[in-house]
């Protein structure tokens, strides 16, 4: 007569549950209301307990009437709270927790109504729902389950980092290197984010995209269009430079914060790394031709 919650999210299924329950039994009653299922009821907190009991077992339940979407999520919420959760599993339920918010209430302020009823601040109900879009992300481009489950238990903090990433290649790198050192600190996870999304990487990474079983026409046609992009892009970077100088040379007083001088000197050296980059491809271009002449 019971079926699992059609608003909650699932859960993870727990061996160690199975076997309390096979010892000491259930010790809460599983919590339902009302199905729209005729003569069933669903599910608002106890997913697990229901799952670790066998099918034709009657168990105790408490009957909730006339409860909300929201209500169901206030209710399970103080269970959640009480056990160890992965970041992923809590990142799920808030999700889901604003998508009912803001069904009934629609979706202007929705974050806002839910981080009050979770006793949560706005910016973790924003860190969660972030986290929820890149595990959505990392589903859509078939990651794989070692992966997955490597970074499921990471910490909000460096979750949250990994997600503002938004290049595809660079955001799986990283998911990649953080599943072979799972217990990096997040300053090192910032270092490879760094690496990943320089415009040194993004151009080594267009070479590495190149399939060796492509005619060499597409091949050609890829590369002029990596090569115009990266034109338009350093043209784009000029003019912002050239606007900024013009600024600079008008009133440098504006200009004297320690951060900003930083940040000129920052992307003087990505400059620099582009340049030399260049200079690498263009050598490499030679020997190839060279290669090509004497086959």
């Amino acid at each position: 007569m019971l079926h699992p919650s059609k608003v909650l999210p699932k859960r993870d299924f727990s061996s160690e549950l199975v076997e309390s329950i096979r010892l000491d039994g259930v010790q809460q009653p599983i919590i339902v209301r009302p199905s729209h299922k005729s003569g069933m009821f669903e599910i608002i907190d106890g997913h697990l307990r229901h799952k670790s009991i066998p099918a034709d077992q009657k168990v105790l339940v408490d009957v909730r009437y006339d409860l909300e979407d929201t209500q169901v999520f206030k209710i399970s919420d103080a269970t959640f709270k009480r056990k160890s959760r992965s970041t992923y599993e809590r990142a799920l339920f808030y999700c889901s927790w604003v998508r009912a918010v803001e069904a009934k209430y629609g979706n202007r302020g929705a974050q806002i109504k839910m981080a009050k009823m979770a006793n949560l601040s706005q910016g973790e109900v924003s860190h969660y729902l972030s986290i929820s879009r890149f595990f959505e992300k990392l589903l859509a481009h078939n990651i794989t389950e070692r992966i997955f489950n490597a970074l499921k238990n990471q910490g909000v903090n460096k979750l949250y980092a990994i997600a503002k990433v938004e290049d595809k290649s660079a955001m799986l790198e990283v998911a990649e290197k953080m599943a072979e050192n799972p217990n990096m600190t997040l300053k090192e996870l910032k270092d490879i984010i760094e690496e990943q999304t320089s415009p040194m990487r993004a151009i080594e990474r267009l070479v590495e995209e190149d399939d060796e079983e492509e005619s060499e026409s597409t091949r050609v046609s890829q590369l002029t269009d990596a090569a115009q992009e990266l034109e338009v892009a350093l043209n784009r970077a000029r003019e912002g430079l050239t606007s900024f100088t013009s600024k600079l040379v008008a009133n440098p007083h504006r200009f004297l914060s320690p951060d900003v001088f930083k940040r000129i000197r920052t992307m003087l050296n990505a400059l620099k790394k582009i340049e030399k980059e260049a200079a690498r491809i263009i050598r490499s271009g030679r020997k190839t031709s060279v290669s090509n002449k004497q086959g």
